[in-house]
């Protein structure tokens, strides 16, 4: 059944780009349901169609069939933005010999979308491709590759092109912050989406902010990112950096009393992403009963850790977490290691979830690492299989071994796609409302904000075991059980 699936990647996209009445006409044929399903909470069509068919592509079947029926009986949803569906909906759930012949025949209508034409609308980045946050910098730009890629081959959006023009920070707030002014001053760009990181986020979204452009960014959910009180502004992860080390730290805290850690250290680059992860597990942690032993801030520019490892293997606390970037966390390891400290825990921020160059440099020394992550390659979540298949496409690797990175920008596109399709309109005024109002599916789960951009969501906790890792918390969307305490390194 899959190659019926394959062949219809560019009619998926098409419903996303206009109503379901558009595309109902022809009617290719009449699907009885072969059950109905009652739409829960944490569903979207995408994952149904997985659960019933085996393929995250094959929910037009769904729409379709939930279509036909709502025309004699209204019980079922009359479903007009594939995207969005509501608890409560009726939906019918067609035999696989109905879908596999829908999906056969839909392939003449995939031939017959128009393709995307006309004046292309044109997106500003600047990136950090080159300095210190080149790694996660390049895997945000693949994202956003990924996405545009998607999106043109579909047809476009609102039937134009997507033209994405990415320009290099270096790493550099004051580049950065010009590069946005010359994409929106000078390139006159339709519209803009942020860089990497909380430290180039907080001043480029200022000059977002200043020209009336909606800012969606993947990465950067520092306190003072929302502080400011910038409307403009949309982080697109499930939750703020501070939302990270809660996670873990409640993970800590629920471990059973004779296992639990009773001393933590905390060593962290002086980076508002970074701290506000670790500042928020380290006071959780505090009021949970550990003995704060060791705190030290040290220069991103930081590449000497053998002085503080020294200090932190002589006191030698249970659990140490690493306010890191990725560097950083391969360094401050690599110094535990040659100091002789080996924690029961230990948690680091962004480095253990870039899977190849993390386990590249530290082999099995990453045993035992745990980090927060926003995405997994294995969920079912909006599109997920269909990004992964493009970046592998795109990039080359393996799925398991796509950066988050990349996955956050490319939920940037969704956020903003979506959201464009909504309104009909790049107007940023328009569009700043609509993304404080609706809900966006994503290859991170729903999204939905608050009045300063910020999601409410809670983050996955990952552990290294064996040659990559697994989600071990929350229980629902664990792969396996965490290992506490860890294993020497």
């Amino acid at each position: 059944m899959k190659k019926f699936f394959i062949i219809i990647l560019a009619f998926v996209f098409a419903l996303s780009l206009v109503p379901h009445s558009v595309l109902a006409a022809p009617v290719l044929q009449d699907m009885a349901c072969e059950q109905d399903v009652v739409v829960q909470a944490d569903d979207w069509l995408s994952k149904l169609s997985d659960k019933f068919y085996g393929d995250v592509l094959a929910f037009p079947v769904i729409v379709e069939a939930t279509n036909q029926q709502n025309a004699v009986d209204d019980s079922y949803a009359n479903i007009t933005n594939a995207d969005l569906i509501e608890p409560g909906w009726k939906l019918c759930i067609p035999s696989t010999t109905d879908a596999e012949a829908f999906l056969g025949a839909g392939e003449s209508m995939a031939a017959a979308a128009a393709p995307a034409s006309g004046e292309s609308i044109t997106i500003g980045v600047s990136l950090p491709l080159s300095g210190r946050f080149s790694e996660p910098g390049t895997a945000a730009q693949q994202g956003y590759e990924a996405w545009a890629a998607i999106v043109n081959e579909a047809g476009g959006l609102l039937g134009r092109p997507v033209e994405l023009t990415v320009l290099d920070n270096n790493s550099d707030q004051d580049t950065a912050v010009a590069d946005y002014e010359k994409l929106i001053t000078v390139d006159n760009v339709d519209l803009v989406v942020g860089p990497f990181s909380s430290f180039l986020v907080i001043p480029t979204s200022e000059v977002a902010a200043r020209y009336g452009y909606a800012f969606v960014e993947p990465a950067g959910g520092a306190p003072d990112v929302f502080n400011r009180g910038l409307s403009n502004l949309f982080f697109a992860q499930p939750g703020g950096s501070e939302a990270q080390g809660e996670s873990f730290a409640n993970f800590v805290l629920a471990l059973p009393e004779g296992v639990r850690p009773q001393t933590l250290a905390v060593v962290s680059q002086d980076d508002p992403f970074t701290l506000g992860v670790v500042n928020k597990a380290k006071e959780l942690l505090i009021a949970g009963g550990l003995d704060l032993v060791f705190d030290e801030l040290y220069a991103p520019e930081t590449t000497d850790f053998s002085a503080i490892a020294i200090q932190v293997a002589d006191l030698d606390p249970d659990l140490i977490l690493g306010g890191t970037i990725l560097e950083d966390s391969i360094g401050q390891i690599r110094a535990y290691q040659e100091a002789g400290y080996q924690p029961r825990g230990a948690f680091f921020t962004t480095g253990p979830s870039l899977p190849e160059p993390f386990k590249e440099a530290l082999g099995p020394a990453t045993e035992g690492v745990m980090s927060a992550i926003s995405w997994y390659y294995a969920t079912p979540s909006y599109q997920n299989q269909e990004m992964a298949a493009k970046y592998v496409e795109m990039f080359g690797g393996e799925a398991a071994n796509i950066p988050e990175d990349t996955a956050n920008a490319f939920t940037v596109g969704q956020v903003l796609q979506q959201a464009v399709e909504k309104i009909q309109s790049i107007d940023n005024a328009a569009l700043i409302e609509e993304l404080h109002q609706g809900t966006y599916q994503t290859v991170v789960g729903p999204l939905s904000f608050n009045e300063v951009g910020q999601p409410l969501g809670s983050y996955m906790i990952l552990q290294w075991q064996g040659d990559n890792f697994n989600i071990v918390v929350p229980p629902e969307s664990a792969q396996a059980d965490p290992v506490w305490p860890k294993a020497e390194w």
